[in-house]
């Protein structure tokens, strides 16, 4: 299941949450969130109930949102340039397929 989250606040500093699998991608500087994944339910754990859960197209459409903001870059072979907004969606598209596999 793809989320967004938020740090939590540890002894020594923010700290991933327990129940996040695998994330820090696509990080919003404006609020703190980023996207990760974590199991699909039954689950032996608690996830908090702020935490949003993302299909493809809320995916999607959070990174184009953010890339608006914040242009995403890739490498062109010389330098690094701005993405275009086809090249978001096909990255978010196969990143999403490739957490969900």
């Amino acid at each position: 299941m793809i989320i967004e989250y938020k740090l939590d606040a540890g002894e020594r500093g923010s700290v991933i949450p327990p129940w996040v699998k695998d994330g820090g991608y696509y990080r919003d500087p404006d609020n703190f969130t980023m996207v990760g994944w974590t199991n699909d339910a039954p689950r032996k754990f608690k996830i908090p109930d702020t935490v949003l859960v993302l299909d493809k197209a809320a995916l999607t459409n959070r990174v184009l949102n953010l890339h608006s903001r914040y242009p995403l870059q890739k490498d062109d072979g010389e330098e690094m340039v701005d993405m275009i907004n086809d090249e978001i969606t096909a990255q978010v598209s196969a990143w999403y397929d490739k957490m969900q596999g």
